[in-house]
């Protein structure tokens, strides 16, 4: 198949064409991937995607920027304040790469809604702070095969992992219990920094095909050491999602 060259932006993407080559670039162009949850970590994932050339991104919040919000969700300022994160994201979005299709969704992702939002996702990606909403996104993407990129951050850590349908353990298997309740408690932006750009590498592997994805491992960041573990995850012995589908 022919590259169709006049579809890149050759010194827009300049820098990056060397690494990931004109395929790579042409595989982020075709690609639709969805961030949910515009705070700390989905704020900084949607603005580095949108960098880098995702053909469309679906990005979704409920809520409305906070002057709590401004220590580290830098895709916001003072005067956004009051405003719903999904419409301010969409047009910083916009303004930072107009080459980029941009669907945003005002509201909060349930059972009943995620499909009508997140079909047409190649890719799901976690911004999240809520686990019943991230353990929503989980089911949904195992039964319709689409990979989710799973991260989490609380104080000075921070997890991360990929999750894809049929191979590797699903979120349930390393959901903390009893499941936290939603919400933010302390945070500070070098922390969500970290942690966010590895959900952004994890994708960019993903769509391109360059490294390997970070599946049936979970990272866990200590920004302040600052250190990186790795622990190998394995399906919970009570797990009805993936147990019977990894080891029959």
């Amino acid at each position: 198949m022919a590259l169709d060259l006049d579809k890149i932006d050759l010194v827009r993407y300049s820098r990056q064409l060397p690494l990931l080559g004109a395929w790579g670039q042409v595989k982020l162009l075709e690609s639709k991937v969805a961030v949910v949850g515009l705070g700390g970590l989905g704020s900084i994932i949607a603005m580095y995607l949108a960098a880098l050339g995702v053909g469309k991104l679906i990005i979704v919040d409920y809520d409305v920027v906070g002057v709590d919000n401004l220590n580290r969700q830098i895709l916001y300022n003072t005067g956004d304040v009051g405003k719903p994160k999904a419409l301010v994201a969409m047009e910083r979005l916009k303004s930072l790469n107009p080459l980029v299709e941009i669907e945003a969704y005002n509201t909060k992702v349930t059972r009943d809604n995620v499909d009508s939002i997140l079909r047409d996702a190649d890719i799901i990606v976690d911004g999240l702070d809520d686990w019943y909403t991230r353990l929503v996104l989980d089911e949904y993407a195992w039964e319709k095969n689409k990979p989710y990129v799973h991260a989490a951050v609380d104080g000075y850590y921070g997890q991360v992992t990929v999750i894809l349908s049929g191979k590797t353990t699903c979120l349930a298997c390393i959901t903390p219990k009893p499941i936290p309740e939603p919400g933010c408690r302390v945070i500070v932006a070098p922390t969500v920094g970290i942690v966010a750009s590895i959900e952004v590498m994890e994708v960019l592997k993903l769509i391109t095909g360059i490294g390997e994805p970070l599946t049936n491992k979970l990272i866990i960041v200590n920004a302040l050491k600052p250190s990186i573990e790795e622990v190998v995850v394995k399906p919970s012995l009570d797990c009805s999602t993936c147990r019977k589908q990894l080891l029959g």
